[in-house]
């Protein structure tokens, strides 16, 4: 093999190296353009999730503060309910005192011998 079989098998073999890597080029070009994709795409994603999360979180907070005030709410009507059963227990003493007073003065102005 002649020195210029040689140059030429070596500019063959540089050219087929040549081609593929610009194929192997072209490749790397389109993944790299799919992971930038991928990559806003994560990026979207990121920022609808923590949208959704931050609305939860919101909405949690707000039931919690809404049950809190109910319980708070609830307390306040019990409180309410037993003083207002005291109240009702202590008018029921006084007219029966009321009661008895009348009683005893009908008895008094009618007198033993009366008819009532």
């Amino acid at each position: 093999m002649t020195a210029e079989e040689r140059f030429e098998r070596i500019e063959i073999n540089l050219e087929r190296m040549s081609l593929r890597l610009d194929q192997v080029t072209g490749r790397v070009d389109t993944l790299t353009d799919r992971m930038d994709k991928f990559e806003t795409t994560l990026e979207v994603l990121n920022h609808a999730w923590n949208e959704r999360f931050n609305k939860v979180w919101e909405t949690q907070t707000i039931i919690m503060e809404a049950q809190n005030q109910t319980w708070q709410a609830m307390g306040s009507l019990t409180q309410t309910v037993g003083s207002l059963t005291q109240t009702v227990g202590t008018f029921s003493q006084k007219i029966d005192k009321l009661s008895d007073t009348v009683d005893r003065l009908v008895k008094g102005l009618l007198g033993p011998n009366r008819k009532e």
